[in-house]
């Protein structure tokens, strides 16, 4: 031991931890990581168990919007595979329309490539003049998501004026319609999933999820 210079005394012992204080932090930190490891799994369960959840309200968000902008009825419609989003255009046409649809946006697709590889070109096929309403018209038409539900969902539906849930499993073809007032048809929908289950009630008004149920194991 020494003196210092202002006279205490100091240790000149290394001030490093010790095996038992190595030890310690070791174990403690072990205990911290298996702990935070369940949690983040769990976090990630959750977040893929929602994905369709968050995919239709973001759709029926969008839908609506297109709706009141364009003063046309849009639609989300929902079966065994999946459900889609488009202009609202028969009320009793059935999964063949879609089927219809994406053969004509397929078709608009290549005319669409012919043109603009035409106009690399130089030469511009188009005579008519621009008419943006008619553009905006047309776009509406070529507007189509679709979303297709994994193989262990399961989907129930129920509108304002129905007493029980109808499952899609059995090949039910079930439309929800978006009016241009910006307001929905009320709907609550039910997905269930291997350890995963949701309730979702839409509000009519506003296309938000008005109540939830859930629980994610």
């Amino acid at each position: 031991m020494t003196m210092s210079g202002t006279g205490k005394a100091r240790d000149w012992q290394a001030s490093g931890f010790t095996l038992v204080e190595l030890v310690i932090a070791i174990t403690v930190l072990a205990i911290l990581g298996g702990l935070a490891v369940p949690a983040i799994d769990s976090v990630q369960r959750e977040r893929l168990a929602r994905e369709p959840v968050n995919q239709l309200y973001l759709l029926a968000r969008e839908v609506r919007v297109r709706s009141m902008k364009e003063r046309r009825p849009y639609q989300i419609v929902f079966d065994r595979q999946g459900f889609r989003a488009s202009r609202f255009f028969q009320p009793y046409g059935g999964s063949e329309e879609f089927e219809a649809l994406r053969t004509e946006l397929e078709q608009r697709a290549r005319e669409q490539k012919m043109i603009d590889a035409s106009r690399a070109r130089g030469i511009d096929l188009s005579t008519e003049e621009v008419d943006l309403r008619q553009i905006e018209i047309e776009e509406g038409l070529q507007y189509f998501r679709e979303y297709e539900w994994s193989d262990d969902v399961e989907c129930s539906l129920r509108f304002w004026d129905e007493m029980q849930w109808v499952g899609l499993s059995s090949g039910e073809f079930r439309r929800w319609i978006f009016q241009p007032s910006g307001m929905c048809e009320p709907l609550r929908i039910r997905i269930e999933a291997d350890g995963a289950y949701f309730e979702i009630e839409f509000h009519p008004l506003t296309a938000d999820i008005k109540s939830e149920r859930s629980w994610v194991e």
